[in-house]
């Protein structure tokens, strides 16, 4: 009954969001998927061993899993792993990574569509990562006595925010997982206000500082260089998960920089790739030599945008500095941790709300420097490119960073074998 009841709001509210629905699919590209997952239609046999279920909804989420599916194999042997996503990008990305694993779409959060889906799939706990909290989801979930855990769970200010309109819903949603592996200990206390019993909350770390790999070895950039013709002293900068006004002024930094430092590179990452087109008419129409990253020739290309869903990482591993997005037009920031790790002088602006304890935790390891405005990129560039040392000394501190933050996907683990005793 509680579910056809939560139908009612689920309904109106997809309803209402249709014409935003379709704008992404028939006008921006964005995939809808397979209608039959969609609606709960999961062909997947019955199980015949241990199932775990891991949901992670966007690209950024299923990256974030890739320590967490090691934990699971080398501590839980046997185990059967089972993926599901939101986007249809990160179901690319999910079996790209997990080419082993059956990944599928999440249903919508409709009460019919969830048990279909449930009926067919009979996990034995179901682990979201972040905080994918759909009330029909939990409510099946409870009702089949599936467990739930959430890793990595973080709760934004903004989030935290939202939630609370929800009144009496939230706390119930709140209550429901069995486990919750909090990043830090603000959102230990984030989830705790919303609800979730202290004692059902442990304090992990954040599982992304797992998934990442350590920097390449310098000869790896060397080759592509090689390869594509490109000196060997050519300094390259990329600015990743731009929005839009980040672009502009990120192209004028670049024009400026070429008047001090000719022949350098700057690569833009898009957030949303479907916008590489976008940029790159952005780009040619404020006079520089662009193309496409798929493109790309012998040619040093003074703009380089990327079109290609999951190359950002290895773009920021042949580039020198990097600017993270999101941060300049205040839409909350993006991974900080991914250009650190691959080695890059990294810089953002002051709106980090959604990463704001990676920020602090890599601002006290000396990893990132804060930039107020675009303005004062141009004079971080300009130390960058000063430092000597600076190729190996940013790959040195990205593997002190790594191994100090690191190990939260083996304390979740740890933490998901007291649920499934």
């Amino acid at each position: 009954m509680f579910g056809w009841i939560l139908d009612v709001p689920v309904s109106l509210a997809l309803l209402l969001i249709s014409p935003w629905l379709a704008s992404l699919v028939l006008v921006k590209g964005r995939g809808f998927g397979s209608l039959q997952q969609r609606i709960g239609g999961w062909r997947i046999s019955l199980p015949t061993r241990e199932r775990i279920w891991v949901h992670a909804a966007s690209v950024g989420e299923v990256r974030a899993t890739v320590g967490l599916i090691d934990s699971l194999a080398r501590n839980r042997p046997g185990c059967e792993v089972v993926f599901s996503t939101m986007t249809t990008g990160a179901r690319s990305l999910a079996r790209e990574l997990y080419p082993d694993v059956q990944v599928y779409l999440l249903p919508l959060d409709l009460s019919h569509f969830m048990h279909r889906m449930l009926a067919r799939l009979r996990p034995d706990v179901l682990i979201l990562v972040e905080l994918e909290w759909w009330p029909n989801l939990l409510l099946a979930c409870q009702a089949r006595s599936v467990p739930v855990v959430v890793v990595n769970g973080r709760i934004s200010p903004r989030n935290e925010g939202r939630l609370r309109w929800l009144g009496p819903l939230t706390g119930w949603m709140a209550r429901c997982p069995e486990l919750v592996c909090a990043r830090t200990r603000r959102d230990a206390d984030a989830f705790q206000k919303l609800g979730t019993p202290a004692e059902k909350i442990i304090l992990a770390g954040d599982i992304k500082m797992d998934a990442v790999r350590p920097p390449d070895p310098h000869s790896i950039r060397r080759d592509h260089d090689r390869r594509l013709g490109h000196p060997g002293d050519l300094f390259r900068w990329i600015a990743g998960c731009t929005h839009p006004g980040e672009e502009e002024q990120v192209l004028e930094v670049h024009r400026r920089w070429l008047e001090e430092c000719p022949g350098s590179q700057l690569w833009i990452g898009p957030r949303h790739v479907e916008r590489s087109n976008e940029v790159l008419l952005l780009a040619k129409r404020s006079g520089f030599e662009a193309v496409l990253e798929s493109q790309l020739d012998g040619a040093t290309a003074q703009v380089v945008v990327i079109d290609t869903l999951g190359r950002l990482d290895g773009a920021y591993r042949i580039s020198d500095a990097a600017f993270v997005g999101g941060s300049l037009a205040r839409q909350g920031g993006h991974n900080l941790l991914e250009p650190v790790a691959a080695g890059c002088a990294t810089c953002h602006g002051p709106h980090v709300d959604n990463f704001l304890e990676m920020q602090e935790l890599l601002q006290q390891q000396g990893a990132v420097t804060l930039v107020d405005s675009g303005d004062q990129i141009l004079p971080w560039l300009r130390e960058q490119y000063s430092r000597v040392d600076l190729s190996e000394s940013n790959r040195d501190r990205a593997r002190q960073v790594l191994e100090h933050l690191g190990g939260a996907s083996d304390r979740c683990v740890r933490g998901l074998g007291e649920v499934l005793i």
